[in-house]
């Protein structure tokens, strides 16, 4: 029997890490992709405390190339069931001063990057019969933040991609769902130029328990959209 694989992009920092973390914990074989080697390293190193299985695959989600090769390596470790798109970047700033690869860049990542490794999947996954695309998308795919034009605009593409996908995909049995998180406190704001409460955000272990248990449902149950928010409500 194969054992079970799961794709992870944006594996090499913050919540990419913590749910590759957890899903290697449960016996996955997780493939962490990511452009940083070093960073995921990193991952790989944690992965092997809690006696889990990896296969490290550098990846730009920007290149049909390099998405192609990421999947044409990780279908031969064994059944890949599961692909968690989670590469993403952000850019706040007010709208005449965001320049246009900062926008293009938040284009490309968090949404064309989602297209090309969904593409693969579904077409290995509807061979197979089964599967699970998972989306991570943000509060800014549902509702708008000043100074997240970009962003917003990349992430509200991304819930209309899923969407779409998820009628497409029903009749192969490939469930689609997506999680839309407020901020989490993360790694992901140590680069960020903002000064967010970060008193205030999700906890990075809650947000990556709520992940795991979206994907744990076995037969035709499925989870499709969860909202997570601090009570405080968003900021």
């Amino acid at each position: 029997m194969k054992k079970k694989v799961a794709i992870i992009t944006g594996a090499s920092e913050g919540l990419g890490k913590a749910i590759s973390i957890k899903l290697a914990s449960k016996k996955y074989i997780t493939v962490l992709a990511s452009r940083d080697k070093k960073k995921l390293q990193n991952t790989s190193s944690d992965i092997s405390k809690v006696n889990g299985e990896y296969f490290i695959i550098p990846t730009d989600v920007t290149s049909e190339k390099n998405v192609k090769t990421l999947f044409s390596k990780a279908s031969k470790l064994g059944k890949i069931e599961l692909l968690i798109n989670n590469a993403g970047v952000g850019t706040f700033n007010k709208v005449e001063e965001i320049k246009l690869k900062e926008w293009k860049k938040m284009i490309d990542v968090n949404l064309t990057g989602s297209f090309l490794c969904s593409k693969e999947a579904i077409i290995i996954m509807k061979k197979q019969k089964y599967g699970h695309i998972l989306f991570l998308n943000s509060l800014s795919g549902k509702r708008v933040l000043p100074w997240g034009s970009g962003y917003s605009a990349s992430k509200y593409g991304l819930k209309g991609f899923a969407d779409t996908i998820r009628l497409e995909l029903r009749k192969f049995n490939i469930k689609v769902t997506s999680i839309y998180p407020g901020s989490i406190d993360s790694t992901w704001w140590d680069k960020m130029n903002v000064d967010f409460p970060r008193s205030k955000m999700l906890n990075l272990d809650d947000v990556v328990d709520v992940i795991y248990n979206s994907i744990s449902y076995k037969g035709r149950t499925v989870i499709e959209e969860v909202d997570l928010r601090q009570v405080g409500g968003d900021f």
